[in-house]
C-alpha cells in the first residue's frame, strides 16, 4: 500500500499508517545500506557488466546480512 497524504479525503486507518510507515522505513534503511557498499563509482564498459556488478553487489550484501 501506498502512504497517502495528510489532507487525503479518503485517509488510511492509524493501524494502516503505521504498517506502511514501518515497511517503508525498513525498505529506505535496506537500499541505503546496500548503496553505502557500492563504490562511488561502478565502471562497466557494457550493460551486462553493470548489470552483472550490481547482482554481485546485491548477493554480497545479503550474506553479510545472513552470517553477521
Amino acid at each position: 500500500m501506498i502512504a497517502r497524504k495528510s489532507n487525503s479525503k479518503q485517509p488510511h486507518e492509524p493501524w494502516e499508517n503505521f504498517l506502511i510507515a514501518d515497511s517503508r522505513k525498513r525498505i529506505e534503511t535496506t537500499f541505503s545500506q546496500i548503496s553505502s557498499m557500492f563504490s562511488k563509482r561502478i565502471h562497466a564498459v557494457t550493460t551486462d557488466g553493470f548489470l552483472m556488478k550490481v547482482i554481485l553487489f546485491t548477493f554480497v550484501f545479503t550474506i553479510n546480512e545472513k552470517f553477521l
